[in-house]
């Protein structure tokens, strides 16, 4: 009995925690998209741990599809949490699709500057820091979230690599 409720138990928590068998995640790590409200709206995505559900890592960007453009209004990982390639995973989930598009970013530190100089070699994208949002994410700017859902955590390209790092090592 007791070896069914721990085995059981190890089910329940990788469920909870949306890991799938030999998919490389932290323990406990939950990933959530919150879906734009509106066209052109708020899109966040959210990393968390288990139990207490705070989130370490977050990304909140809009994308229009007729003027096919993106902005990444903030991207923030906890320091705890920095050079996992968090920044990088949740940077692939918002380019899905939608890597052609022109894409800018809000102002960002010195840390982000040089994580979106990165991103933008390794992918060819230029990341301006403009911040420009065209008159349909304006619209949308009030909207609120759609309904949340768990996603899996976004792989990465190799084994234990992220995608794209920093300059001089390092990471986000």
């Amino acid at each position: 009995m007791a070896g069914e409720r721990s085995g059981l138990w190890a089910r329940l928590l990788g469920a909870l925690s949306g890991r799938e068998p030999g998919r490389p995640t932290e323990e406990g790590e939950v990933w959530a998209y919150f879906p734009p409200g509106a066209p052109a709206g708020y899109r966040q995505l959210r990393v968390c741990q288990v139990p207490d559900g705070e989130d370490f890592a977050r990304l909140s960007w809009q994308v229009c599809g007729v003027c096919r453009r993106g902005l990444v209004r903030k991207i923030r990982v906890a320091e705890r949490w920095q050079r996992r390639g968090y920044g990088s995973r949740m940077m692939m989930r918002a380019l899905r699709d939608c890597e052609t598009y022109t894409w800018t970013t809000t102002k960002q530190s010195e840390f982000g500057e040089s994580f979106f100089a990165a991103l933008a070699a390794a992918t060819g994208i230029d990341f301006s820091p403009d911040s420009r949002a065209c008159d349909h994410m304006r619209a949308a700017r009030g909207a609120a979230h759609g309904e949340s859902r768990r996603e899996p955590p976004q792989p990465y390209d190799s084994p234990g690599e992220p995608r794209w790092s920093h300059r001089d090592g390092l990471g986000c």
